[in-house]
């Protein structure tokens, strides 16, 4: 009877586990959901916008001034959509982590939905620079421009796109984990601890920045200065894996204590 009973508790207990752990991936999909359809939605105005002036700065460009000496997105240091994203981060975890809670998910699961949101989402935005930089290519070249990338790895051929395009899902994991890292940062440790932990949240940025030859750390470092060649193709794919890792445990560390509601 002993035996038995013991074994009914162990199934049960098993089950509980089983159930529990099937209610946390159904949360991480939910989070990571809600994270691509917002960078999808608001990335995708971004670069409908960044298109169409990129065009017009062009075409006048070319027109009634003396053309361009490189690519229009060199002028955001390889691409602005990091801040978008920065500011996604803020808003998007933080918003969602009542919610998150009270329909039964764990704070873990808001960590890997949120990684994962960030990824996937900057899959789709990686997708579309990887196309504006082949139109604006294409447009320059047809205008008798000569089309240069100082930023960012190089665009020859699929593999090209197809390094530009994971390494800006690199970028916008990273600085999407950023934002929510400093968002958990301020609500956890408060204003003064918050901005010294804020500050710690933008070294996975700056990581990515010089692996992936973009934005303002590699703009003060100089593309120049950074590995080129095959050693460039390497660093681009690998820096972003490790930022990404470390953006997830500066992230993680505060979120698993932050209070949902405030001390009585």
């Amino acid at each position: 009877m002993t035996a038995t009973r013991t074994r009914d508790t162990a199934t049960a207990a098993g089950d509980r586990d089983a159930a529990a752990h099937a209610a946390d991936r159904r949360a991480a999909r939910v989070a990571s959901g809600g994270a691509v359809r917002v960078i999808r939605t608001i990335g995708g105005w971004y670069w409908l916008i960044f298109s169409v002036v990129a065009v017009l700065i062009s075409v006048l460009m070319t027109r009634y001034g003396d053309g361009l000496d490189g690519a229009v997105l060199d002028s955001q240091m390889g691409g602005s959509s990091r801040w978008v994203v920065l500011v996604l981060g803020i808003i998007v975890p933080a918003t969602y982590l009542r919610l998150h809670l009270a329909a039964g998910g764990t704070r873990r699961a808001l960590v890997a939905g949120t990684v994962r949101g960030g990824l996937l989402g900057g899959l789709v935005l990686g997708g579309f620079t990887a196309v504006y930089l082949t139109g604006e290519r294409l447009l320059l070249g047809a205008m008798g421009q000569t089309w240069t990338r100082e930023f960012g790895p190089p665009l020859d051929g699929w593999a090209g796109i197809a390094l530009t395009v994971l390494t800006e899902a690199g970028v916008v994991g990273t600085y999407y984990l950023v934002g929510a890292t400093i968002a958990a940062g301020y609500r956890c440790y408060g204003v003064v601890l918050g901005t010294l932990y804020a500050v710690v949240a933008l070294v996975p940025g700056a990581v990515v920045d010089l692996a992936t030859h973009t934005g303002a750390t590699a703009i003060v470092v100089g593309p120049g200065n950074l590995p080129g060649g095959a050693g460039g193709v390497l660093l681009a794919l690998a820096g972003p894996v490790v930022a990404v890792a470390l953006a997830t445990w500066l992230f993680r560390l505060p979120l698993l204590a932050v209070a949902v509601r405030p001390a009585a």
